[in-house]
């Protein structure tokens, strides 16, 4: 351990539900993270779904929440469907992404569901390094799905996870 870390150590995050009070954090993390980032009304409405899960990942230390990362699906037991994962730019590549989805497809699992469904473009390289590392496997394939800022459309992959 070098001296660095041991007198700035690394938050620590925990996984805990997500609701509408999030609402900011969510589209905040979802602008930095995607191209088209949806809306604080937008997760609004999703966060008091009956049926969309959300998890976030939360820094223990702090009085005040501070989101590091969020996993939103639609859970329609036995299916379930990830609708958005990000993780905050400044935590990447410390292994946040995947703790957070490995716990979002826990609590999944609990709810019922047996197959998880996403879209992601073919080149987001991070995101499917983590979902192949917790057993996604592409099954599909979409053309022109995404559109990027530069008017480009890339591919989408449909990936399925069978817990």
């Amino acid at each position: 351990m070098s001296l660095i870390s041991t007198l700035f150590p690394q938050p620590r995050f925990v996984i805990r539900p997500l609701g509408a009070e999030h609402a900011d954090d969510c589209a905040r993390l979802h602008a930095a993270s995607f191209a088209f980032p949806w809306s604080k009304i937008d997760f609004e409405s999703m966060l008091t779904d009956p049926h969309v899960l959300a998890d976030g990942a939360f820094n223990e230390k702090l009085l005040k929440d501070e989101v590091g990362g969020m996993a939103l699906s639609r859970l329609l037991p036995p299916d379930a469907e990830i609708l958005t994962f990000a993780v905050d730019p400044k935590r990447r590549g410390a292994g946040l992404g995947r703790a957070l989805l490995a716990a979002h497809l826990t609590n999944l699992e609990r709810g019922g569901a047996r197959l998880i469904f996403l879209e992601v473009g073919e080149d987001n390289a991070a995101a499917l390094k983590v979902y192949e590392r917790l057993g996604f496997k592409t099954i599909g394939r979409r053309e022109n799905y995404y559109k990027r800022p530069s008017g480009e459309r890339q591919a989408a992959l449909t990936m399925r996870c069978e817990l």
